[in-house]
């Protein structure tokens, strides 16, 4: 009589950690983190990872799984743990964390081998190629795209021409260039520093070089002061110990910039992770990964659970940046997940930023975290000049007053770039009556239409619902409706009109809607040319253009005015972050900076006496208010069609504060966005004195939600009023 074997299967399903299966006694045991196919429900065939293996269940009747796709384990006993804890700290289902951390390649029930990608580069001078190409434009053009941004893949090189990849095969039969599975780097051709360590850049470097086992380090320089140099050393220390790396980056326009800078210092073999790529390019970056392929990866949020066959350090790039705290399903930090997986891992951890996140700098000054700070330009310029512009007595023409159109016309005179950024897309955020105040709504949500001009149709930037532009006022009648406020689409068109000569480029969602726009965006600001760039949030960060000497920052006001407390801080580190776009090189930078409020005390303490004095007294206010990272707080957000409903479900669990002395309960009470694709939506805010109090309490409290609500936990959120 054959022994049962009973399998725990995790899935994606929001009841359970997992469930229990039965192992055929014609089966091999599958290893645990191993994929196997099993049933869910009556007909339903899904992927499930296991995690555990017992010979008894607490159920009576068990289907057998279906078939082992995994001889050997996926998912690695240390990511397994990572994945683990996880799912404890941000109060998720171990099935849902597992299935949301693994590419969706992995996740198919039809499983097939994970495809093949070439990487390309050029195996001799730009004088060989002309004369060997000189009967085809087309493989000069690709030839020289790849000599100046090398090592690419072909869908990377799409966009110089149509028929990019066999232009590449053809470049090889004449043998310019060579290609290869993997992102390898020759030593011949590995770019050597142009610069001196500063004395900031060399205690930093030695620092987390002489640490053993994980140690966790705040990297906080100004912007130009060479953060990335010592990431680059770092990494090529590693390198030459046969280790990995993993470097986290906020946004997905950062790899390639950041892929490229690593690619021409170091003799490794490289890989980028991010939500841009094909599922079967994911999955191949996770399989290099796993087996020791590659010794670097750049990723972005996602990219934390990537497994490693020797991870030796993880770095995270920009560490403030909100991009790293996922915003729907599971709101896990990839910040902080980065440091839990250091310890698990035994391996350093490296934060970097010019404007640190309040909690790390908190950490920072306690000592929790090496406090790494790098004061000095390696270019031994001074920072950008800011000058606050008044805009209240002034006339706008497209967003922009006439002083900043000046400035402008003077910077591309002189051969220079500008960067005029605000954070709000579209041509304008409202249109509205002009007699009795009417302004265009959703009618699924509580939010304001924005108009875009381009396609003429108002559309609201939550659900995605699009209108026709009314031709009267619904409440009065009258015609007399126009649009109030600028976007992006607004200001680039009155700079085109302004600088007819000059090239204008638009970075935002609607301009840039793959990684093809956004590599072509980028090659044509670093030619060189003069020109304008106007964009978003996307461009406030990492970005190093040479020859940007000026900033422009449209309409900052709004954060004075929100009901977070974050507010500010988050406003701080863009302005300082999009502020350190300019004078990269040798022009020293100017940023004008429109404003109504140019009293208000924020720009004195930032402008004046810095971020680290800001930081200060705003961790003095919140340690007041009892606000993190003085105190721990979590939000249950929840959401419901009938609003009565939505409350009385939802009263319990200020009841259940009751028994939890440490902790503090606000709500039920409505959310900032009353109302969200026809959805009624509440939240329960919950602040601790520890940790341990408040998931006591996010315990507790689950079991009180009906089973029919939809809600989430957001552990350690960054935004309050989304």
């Amino acid at each position: 009589m054959s022994r049962k074997t009973v399998l725990h299967i995790a899935l994606k399903v929001p009841f359970a950690p997992f469930l229990d299966y039965l192992l055929p006694d014609a089966f091999c045991q599958p290893p645990v983190g191993a994929r196997v196919l099993v049933t869910l429900g009556k007909r339903t065939a899904a992927v499930g990872v296991v995690v555990g293996v017992s010979k008894e269940s607490k159920h009576k009747k068990l289907k057998t799984i279906e078939r082992v796709l995994d001889e050997v384990a996926l998912l690695p006993e240390e990511l397994l743990a990572l994945l683990n804890k996880t799912a404890n700290y941000y109060h998720a289902p171990l099935g849902e964390v597992i299935h949301m951390a693994l590419p969706k390649w992995f996740r198919q029930v039809q499983n097939k081998s994970v495809p093949k990608q070439f990487w390309w580069k050029t195996s001799a001078t730009w004088e060989e190629a002309a004369s060997l190409t000189k009967r085809s434009i087309h493989q000069q053009t690709v030839f020289q795209y790849l000599l100046q941004n090398q090592p690419l893949t072909s869908k990377e090189i799409n966009h110089v021409c149509n028929n990019a990849s066999q232009q590449l095969k053809q470049l090889e039969k004449k043998g310019l260039v060579v290609s290869s599975e993997l992102c390898f780097i020759d030593n011949q051709v590995v770019r050597k520093p142009e610069f001196v360590l500063t004395a900031d850049q060399d205690h930093a470097l030695k620092s987390v070089s002489q640490t053993s086992g994980f140690n966790s380090f705040l990297v906080d320089g100004i912007t130009g002061s060479g953060k990335t140099e010592i990431y680059i050393r770092l990494i090529q220390q590693q390198i030459q110990q046969q280790s990995q790396v993993l470097v986290m980056v906020p946004e997905i326009g950062l790899t390639p910039q950041l892929f490229n800078e690593i690619s021409e210092r170091i003799t490794g073999r490289l890989a980028v992770l991010h939500s841009g790529l094909s599922d079967g390019a994911r999955a191949r970056v996770w399989e290099q990964a796993r087996h020791g392929q590659v010794d670097v990866v750049v990723a972005t949020r996602s990219g934390i659970f990537t497994p490693f066959k020797q991870l030796a350090l993880i770095v995270v790039d920009e560490e403030h940046d909100l991009s790293y705290k996922q915003q729907d399903g599971i709101r896990y930090s990839a910040r902080d997940l980065a440091l839990l997986r250091g310890k698990l891992q035994d391996v350093p951890v490296v934060l970097g930023s010019a404007t640190p996140s309040m909690e790390s700098f908190a950490l920072a000054a306690k000592g929790q975290h090496q406090w790494l700070r790098l004061r000095t330009r390696t270019n031994r310029k001074p920072l950008p000049q800011t000058v606050l512009q008044n805009t209240n007595q002034l006339t706008l023409k497209h967003g922009l007053t006439h002083d900043s159109l000046a400035q402008i016309k003077r910077h591309l005179s002189q051969g220079q770039q500008v960067l005029v950024f605000l954070n709000r897309r579209g041509w304008s955020p409202k249109w509205l009556c002009q007699d009795c105040g009417w302004i265009a709504q959703c009618d699924a949500c509580d939010a304001y239409l924005t108009y875009h001009k381009h396609s003429d149709r108002l559309t609201c930037h939550h659900c995605d619902r699009r209108y026709g532009t009314p031709e009267f006022c619904p409440d009065c009648g009258s015609q007399d409706t126009d649009v109030l406020g600028v976007g992006t689409e607004r200001v680039a068109a009155g700079l085109s009109d302004h600088f007819k000569d000059h090239s204008i480029l638009r970075f935002d969602r609607d301009t840039i809607k793959s990684a093809n726009d956004w590599q072509q965006h980028l090659d044509v600001v670093r030619r060189g040319e003069p020109c304008v760039i106007v964009g978003t949030q996307m461009l406030a960060k990492g970005h190093d253009f040479p020859k940007l000497s000026l900033v422009v920052v449209v309409n900052v006001d709004n954060s004075f005015y929100s009901s977070d407390f974050r507010a500010t801080e988050h406003l701080a580190q863009l302005l300082i972050q999009v502020s350190g776009r300019a004078g990269r090189a040798e022009t020293r930078g100017e940023v004008i900076i429109q404003t109504q409020n140019p009293g208000h005390e924020f720009f004195t303490l930032l402008l004046k006496k810095g971020y680290q004095h800001f930081a200060e007294v705003q961790l003095e206010e919140r340690t007041a208010m009892g606000f993190p990272p003085a105190s721990h707080m979590a939000i249950i957000h929840a959401q419901h069609r009938n609003e009565a409903q939505l409350m009385q479900q939802l009263e319990p669990l200020a009841q259940a504060q009751l028994g939890h002395p440490d902790v503090s309960v606000l709500g039920p009470i409505p959310a900032p966005m009353q109302r969200k694709q026809n959805m009624h939506r509440m939240q329960v805010i919950i602040n601790a004195n520890s940790r341990k109090a408040l998931h006591q309490f996010l315990f507790q409290a689950q079991s009180c939600l009906p089973d029919r609500l939809q809600w989430i936990v957001d552990v350690d959120p960054i935004l309050l009023d989304s």
